[in-house]
């Protein structure tokens, strides 16, 4: 072997090991962020952790009286729980059954346990999902990935079970891309749709649909089903639990009305960050039956446009890429979900290195937008806001509520229609983009 292919060679084992360095860093800086503050908050974890109990010991998951008898019966801290108004337990019964194992520890072990749970499974989704972008791109894949990864790390201070589902919604579209450990990815989207239905919801749909490893796809979703199914039953065993249905609607509808943590209506300020269609159809429309109408109906023309899209566009690897990046983004809009879900926009990146390829401009613009509506700018300026009593003047004109306290919501509709776009400009290659990786494997079987 002459001199200048022992150097090229050295170079390409070199530049590899390095976008993991990068990815590493990240990850640290992930971990660290996380653990400042885990051990001081883990908010959203404990109406998990208390209403799994429950589930165990025979009490109602949707009284917070009783929650708070199993949280410092797990030996948790007066100090450590959260405000019941605020995160109120609204979690399907089939959380508490999957998580259930959490529940047989003390609270701070358990604590400890889902934070390295979790840490470890989001590095490992964002990993994974950085290998199947394309090769001539890399360096844009590790950076958007590792931004993304580094400042995440509120998902483990939360403790929030949305870190758990999309982590293995991530890792079971790789799974199944690459066509390897399937039952391995049918198990994982069946835990991450019984802890957060809406998360994976339209991602493991669209599997089925296109028959992509559609028998798995039909396990996982029936699986989570049986695991509500068998998680409701359990609960309606115990005279204690047997009224949780009625508890949880009132939850619900508290969480709900005016005022509530999830009203998405503009004076609500817990309502910034709230990445759902119903944050900005509540500004033209107050009564809660018509803006929630109008929201759905919005939802309902967007993936008629976007199935009409697919099926004009010819078929093939990069399609499916494109085209779940549509379906991760629509999953954001329809039902609530708070600015941590955004995280699933992850699943986007191949999408978004395949339009950079061929189309740089739009390419870059879905990026730039794709970090905008990560991080959630528009928290940033809700603190300028209320620092400069400025808060009142927005929110009651209309434009000025859309551009400053919304621009997410406006960000995830343009991401969906870019991605439209792309579907149809973009034609698939001879050899798919993804192929220009050398570590990539022929993967996303059409039909199967």
């Amino acid at each position: 072997m002459s001199r200048s292919n022992r150097v090229a060679e050295a170079v390409s084992l070199r530049k590899p090991d390095l976008h993991w360095l990068v990815l590493g860093i990240a990850a640290i800086a992930f971990f660290s962020a996380g653990a400042a503050g885990v051990f001081r908050s883990s908010n959203d974890l404990v109406p998990v952790y208390t209403g799994a109990r429950c589930l165990l010991h025979g009490c109602n998951p949707y009284d917070t009286k009783q929650l708070e008898q199993q949280f410092f019966a797990g030996g948790g801290r007066p100090m450590e729980l959260p405000s019941w108004e605020i995160d109120v337990p609204v979690y399907p019964p089939s959380t508490f059954l999957v998580l259930s194992p959490l529940a047989l520890l003390h609270f701070p072990i358990a604590r400890l346990l889902w934070f390295l749970m979790n840490g470890c499974l989001f590095v490992t989704s964002v990993g994974l999902i950085l290998s199947l972008c394309p090769w001539p791109q890399r360096w844009l894949a590790t950076t958007l990935g590792s931004f993304i990864l580094a400042t995440s790390g509120i998902l483990l201070v939360l403790g929030q079970p949305a870190t758990f589902a999309i982590s293995l919604v991530i890792i079971g579209c790789y799974l199944f891309f690459r066509d390897c450990f399937l039952p391995l990815g049918a198990f994982l989207f069946m835990l991450s749709l019984a802890v957060k239905p809406q998360i994976g919801g339209l991602v493991v749909l669209y599997l089925l649909v296109q028959r992509i490893h559609w028998r798995y796809a039909a396990v996982a979703l029936t699986g989570a089903l049986a695991i509500l199914l068998s998680a409701g039953l359990i609960l309606r065993l115990h005279p204690r639990s047997t009224d949780w249905p009625s508890t949880l609607r009132a939850n619900l509808t508290a969480t709900l009305s005016p005022g509530g943590s999830a009203d998405p209506r503009p004076a609500n300020i817990e309502a910034v960050g709230d990445p759902n269609l119903q944050t900005l159809t509540s500004i033209f429309f107050p009564g809660a039956r018509v803006f929630n109408a109008v929201a759905y109906a919005i939802f309902l023309l967007l993936l008629a446009a976007l199935i009409r899209v697919i099926l004009r566009a010819t078929e093939g690897p990069e399609l499916h890429f494109l085209a779940l990046a549509a379906v991760s983004v629509l999953s954001l809009t329809p039902v609530y979900h708070r600015f941590y879900d955004t995280r699933l926009l992850l699943l986007t990146l191949p999408a978004i290195l395949i339009v950079f390829q061929k189309r740089r401009l739009l390419g870059a613009l879905i990026a730039v937008l794709t970090i905008l509506a990560v991080i959630s700018v528009q928290y940033r300026v809700q603190v300028v806001l209320l620092q400069h009593a400025q808060w009142q003047r927005v929110v009651q004109n209309k434009f000025l509520l859309i551009v400053l306290l919304r621009q997410q919501n406006l960000e995830l509709l343009m991401l969906f229609f870019l991605y439209l776009l792309a579907i149809l400009s973009i034609r698939p290659s001879s050899s798919p983009a993804m192929e220009s990786s050398p570590a990539y494997q022929p993967a996303i079987p059409l039909h199967r």
